[in-house]
């Protein structure tokens, strides 16, 4: 009787683990069943035609797997090349369902193979029917997954395009001497290149690549302005105020269009050029008050500008009024500096900056120097 309950128990526990491995591999389906699927795998021929990446011919990729391995090329882990596919191409491969998947649309775009854990990518110029190059195959993937100088090179000499589609198109910028080079070549008056610069398709919306406007500043302004007397030589927003207008006039093409303004506002701001956001605050009144709402998108330089500079363009002046009947002029932040001018009471001074107890002006004879706060009336 003993044995026929065991029996009994050990059966019952057996059908229970069964249902529970059932269960899981159920929910490991309905896992990978609400991926997304690759947004760029489908390819349109022309006459109704369409084919798929995800029918890649798995000849194709055996040819390029194995290339790889004859030049000895180390295929990097799972986690690496995730990754790496995340901060270069900016695609996160977990999202989606395919093994394989195509990172952008165009005729012969770059691949990603989850399985084998490298870039499948085809040269235009190769023969066909596989268009491979094994050149090409092996110094992709060796400068993309290990940023080797020899790769580098090659492609620069080679198939220097596909570097610069690595910043221009896809936001890359952790290679900084790739991001110059590509720059010095760059046409920032181009509007329809300076919007694929700086934006890139997220869900329908286009959204700020903002990675890349650390490196216009730094390379093309060197750097921000200390304050909003001058603006900064050089090219890189030629074109912000047009894109700005853009946005302006169709809002839902873009992924917090108000925020992206005003984000574009800050970056021209920290190297001095005021224009765009004088304009457009004299034009949309509301957008003062709805920058105060927001806590200015916590954009330090645009809080600065609209609190402390735009006054002057709301008819308020600044003039002198000192009980000497005159005010220093100096060159520092400091009682004991260097006196630039002397400026007479009742005389109007234009205000560039009126953080702390020093405020920085410029005189009717256009010198420009500070003076205590306590010595500028506004009317």
């Amino acid at each position: 009787m003993m044995k026929y309950i065991s029996l009994i128990f050990i059966f019952s526990l057996l059908l229970s683990c069964n249902g529970q491995e059932n269960k899981s591999r159920l929910w490991n389906k309905e896992e990978i069943n609400s991926l997304k699927t690759a947004p760029y795998n489908i390819t349109d021929e022309g006459d109704d035609t369409k084919s798929s990446y995800d029918d890649l011919s798995p000849e194709f990729i055996n040819k390029a797997k194995k290339i790889l391995e004859q030049r000895k090329f180390q295929f990097p882990d799972e986690n690496t090349f995730n990754q790496k596919i995340s901060d270069i191409f900016s695609f996160n491969l977990k999202d989606y369902k395919n093994s394989i998947i195509a990172l952008r649309p165009t005729m012969f775009p770059e691949v990603a193979i989850k399985e084998n854990k490298f870039v499948f990518i085809q040269d235009a110029g190769a023969d066909e029917p596989d268009f491979i190059n094994p050149d090409l195959v092996y110094h992709y993937n060796s400068y993309v997954f290990y940023n080797t100088p020899v790769s580098y090179v090659w492609l620069q000499t080679n198939n220097s395009n596909l570097l610069y589609d690595l910043v221009v198109y896809y936001g890359y910028n952790k290679d900084k001497k790739l991001v110059e080079s590509v720059f010095k070549k760059f046409d920032f008056n181009s509007f329809s290149d300076m919007e694929q610069l700086i934006f890139i398709d997220s869900g329908g919306y286009k959204k700020l690549k903002k990675q890349i406007f650390d490196d216009i500043e730094t390379l093309i302004y060197k750097g921000k302005v200390e304050d909003f007397s001058y603006a900064k030589e050089g090219n890189g927003y030629l074109r912000i105020g047009d894109i700005i207008n853009k946005i302006s006039s169709s809002p839902k093409e873009y992924f917090e269009p108000e925020k992206t303004i005003s984000y574009l506002f800050e970056k021209e701001l920290r190297v001095g050029i005021q224009g765009d956001i004088e304009s457009y605050l004299n034009k949309n009144p509301k957008y003062k008050s709805n920058l105060e709402k927001n806590n200015f998108y916590d954009l330090p330089t645009l809080k600065k500008y609209v609190k402390y500079i735009y006054q002057k363009e709301n008819n308020i002046n600044f003039i002198i009024q000192d009980s000497d009947g005159y005010t220093n002029l100096r060159k520092d932040k400091n009682s004991s500096s260097q006196v630039l001018q002397k400026i007479d009471t009742g005389e109007q001074i234009e205000v560039l900056d009126q953080n702390g107890d020093w405020w920085l002006v410029v005189s009717k004879e256009g010198k420009k120097g500070y003076i205590h706060k306590s010595r500028i009336k506004s009317e």
